[in-house]
């Protein structure tokens, strides 16, 4: 492998977020599953594995392409051709998404593994068209990685990866919007429960979508996109809950949104509510207001006139959202 093909290093690599795959439900919050289905709006979403040795890939193996799209974003930044073959530096890798500060070979084994599952995890998509024709499509996060080897009187140490991302995923990285996060940063966010994480990324993501002003989600809305199993008004009394009262509490993300429950009494109007009180479970919403800090930077890693393609509505089959 090239070294100096490395994108990034410990000290320029960040990691990225975009507000077209922090809204959609790919990621299950339930761990080991081999299948899961959801829908979103008129699409139906089917995850599943295709390796009977893997579950389809978790919200934390999703921390991988964070960091490859922090990679992507800091090589077109740089000048570089956008590209979804990525070669990247084993130990930024681990050192990034460590669960600890430990880094050695559990760390290194980790990291195959959670590939593993982003490459054997197939989404497809069905869209109903008219006349009972469906459109279906799939894809999938990783079409192949590679890694060299180093034979040492301690055991083999991965010297370095590279990753082939798939032309779907690399849509997904490079779309228009999206921010980065200073890895301290996204270790804070991250180490909370994947839950609360999630539900603060699809509020920040509605927020920053709305330019900043108040917003308020239907609490159905979100439970679709993190997405979680149970029932509404389980999810409204503990999920969420949980996930506000942490929210408040949490400084990274407690600066940039302030959340409170709300409940819909006509058109554009809203009362607060305490979660004590009974209201119907449709009314509820997720009021989203801006936090005393400004919100992340939003950046454009492509091109204007790759902007202006990727911007227009997706063609029939594939996913097309309105945030």
């Amino acid at each position: 492998m090239d070294r100096q093909s490395l994108i990034g290093t410990s000290q320029t690599l960040d990691m990225r977020s975009d507000l077209h795959s922090m809204l959609m439900p790919f990621f299950p919050e339930e761990i080991g599953l081999r299948r899961y289905r959801t829908t979103l709006g008129n699409h139906t979403i089917t995850i599943s594995s295709d390796d009977p040795e893997n579950t389809i890939a978790t919200p934390a193996d999703r921390k991988i392409l964070n960091l490859l799209a922090g990679a992507i974003a800091y090589n077109i930044r740089a000048g570089g051709e956008p590209s979804r073959h990525i070669a990247i530096d084993t130990r930024t890798m681990v050192e990034a998404l460590a669960d600890d500060s430990s880094v050695g070979g559990s760390q290194y084994a980790r990291i195959t593994t959670r590939l593993k599952r982003l490459m054997a995890t197939v989404i497809e998509t069905e869209m109903p068209l008219g006349d009972d024709i469906s459109r279906r499509r799939r894809f999938r996060w990783i079409d192949a990685f590679e890694h060299d080897d180093k034979d040492l009187p301690g055991g083999r140490r991965m010297l370095g990866l590279r990753i082939t991302i798939s032309e779907d995923a690399f849509l997904w990285m490079t779309r228009t919007l999206g921010y980065d996060i200073s890895r301290t940063r996204f270790h804070s966010l991250t180490s909370s429960r994947s839950s609360i994480w999630r539900i603060y990324e699809i509020c920040l993501a509605r927020l920053l979508a709305n330019q900043g002003a108040d917003v308020c989600i239907p609490i159905d809305y979100i439970r679709t996109r993190i997405p979680i199993g149970s029932p509404l008004k389980a999810f409204k009394s503990r999920t969420l809950r949980g996930a506000m009262d942490a929210i408040a509490i949490h400084p990274e993300m407690s600066q940039h949104i302030l959340l409170s429950l709300v409940s819909q009494t006509g058109p554009g109007l809203f009362d607060d509510m305490e979660f004590s009180q009974r209201s119907r479970l449709d009314s509820l919403h997720v009021r989203v207001r801006k936090g005393i800090t400004p919100l992340p930077p939003l950046n454009r890693i492509l091109a204007q006139s790759d902007h202006k393609s990727v911007a227009r509505p997706s063609p029939a089959g594939s996913i097309s959202m309105k945030i």
